[in-house]
């Protein structure tokens, strides 16, 4: 009978864990929310691109002179450099020009000009990096002079930028635009409606410097949710357990004079926690990460559970000796509230493993983890 006591004690240690074995192996896996209205902060040298345009123009000037519409019509360059300050803020300085037909020959002429531009679509859509097509509307002003003639005049310029996604580093655009200057741009004056205009469509290819660096911001409502949801499950199977555990006490204790030594099974389900930081830093993303440290604090108080605290940084950004010193100082800052919230410090073990990249994007990575030892 002893044997038989024996056999039902393991595999009532198996069943559960087996059980706490797929509840950690869904934590693990679980892919982590992410809030498509909100991206992390980049640095200055991120998200800068450069393009390179050809098309046509088309002059309209003030008086028009007597071309025919073909005859206005004439090849037009673009270049520009810019950056993105948030997907759907940005700026350029752009040149454009080549020659344009005057009022009565063609004229050598450039338009130097900045832009402030707006991505319509990340905007309205949120960002995802594996968006094919992007609307940006852009306006903008600056100086036109015209080579031939000598002449500077002041000049507005408004257009709609189309691009199209190749791959992380390069797009093709189509840009329609419109330049107005002052009626004197060719240095004919005579006309009531007081700007000289030109008319591009031009084609032409942009590199992003560095790749699309955006990362998504974590969707703490929907991990809150998601941890909820782990930690019910993992009490759930702590329950199975303990009533695993009366079950075996009811059995050995039909058969006392039989029993050698009782079997108590008390092995906690290893629940590790995550939690997300901002870049360069030991503050946390949001103050709703605090709901799921207070289920743990209780629960490590309940049970006098051991903690293990590991810390991490990305890879990324920063040296190895930076990413060690943040990366120990994140765990450090979770232990701090964890003891606040009444934690035995000498159950906490804390540790700080640098800079990694086993997460994609990089901004998972700047995290602590916290389970059970």
């Amino acid at each position: 009978m002893k044997k038989v006591f024996y056999l039902a004690a393991m595999a009532g240690m198996l069943s559960i864990s087996t059980a706490n074995a797929q509840v950690t192996r869904v934590v693990e896996v679980a892919e982590v929310p992410v809030s498509k209205y909100s991206v992390q902060t980049n640095s200055f040298w991120d998200n800068w691109f450069v393009s390179l345009n050809a098309g046509a123009q088309f002059s309209y000037l003030s008086p028009a002179g007597s071309q025919e519409f073909k005859d206005r019509i004439t090849f037009s360059g673009l270049a520009y450099a810019g950056k993105w300050f948030t997907p759907g803020m940005g700026m350029r300085l752009a040149y454009n020009g080549m020659r344009y037909q005057g009022y009565s020959d063609k004229q050598d002429y450039m338009n130097l000009h900045i832009d402030a531009m707006m991505n319509i679509t990340n905007m309205l859509m949120g960002y995802d990096a594996e968006r094919m097509y992007n609307l940006i509307p852009y306006i903008g002003m600056g100086g036109v002079r015209v080579f031939d003639l000598n002449n500077y005049s002041f000049g507005f310029n408004a257009g709609i930028l189309n691009t199209f996604r190749l791959n992380d580093s390069w797009a093709i655009n189509l840009e329609m635009s419109a330049l107005l200057a002052e009626q004197d741009m060719d240095g004919v004056v005579g006309s009531k409606r007081g700007f000289d205009d030109l008319f591009s469509l031009t084609a032409g290819i942009t590199y992003n410097i560095g790749g699309d660096t955006w990362n998504n911001t974590p969707d703490i409502s929907a991990l809150v949710m998601m941890n909820a949801a782990e930690i019910a499950a993992l009490n759930e199977a702590l329950a199975q357990e303990q009533s695993n555990n009366r079950v075996l006490r009811n059995q050995l204790a039909q058969k006392p004079k039989e029993i050698v030594k009782e079997t108590v099974i008390n092995d906690h389900a290893s629940a590790p926690q995550s939690v997300f930081f901002y870049l360069n830093s030991t503050k946390m993303v949001s103050q709703e990460e605090l709901v799921n440290l207070k289920a743990i604090a209780d629960m490590a108080k309940q049970d006098n559970v051991k903690l293990r605290i590991t810390g991490y940084a990305d890879s990324a950004t920063g040296n190895a000796k930076y990413n060690q010193t943040l990366s120990l100082n994140r765990a450090q800052a979770i232990a701090n509230e964890l003891i606040k919230m009444g934690v035995n410090k000498a159950n906490l073990t804390i540790e700080g493993m640098g800079g990694v990249s086993t997460l994609n994007p990089a901004s998972y990575n700047r995290r602590v983890i916290i389970q059970t030892m």
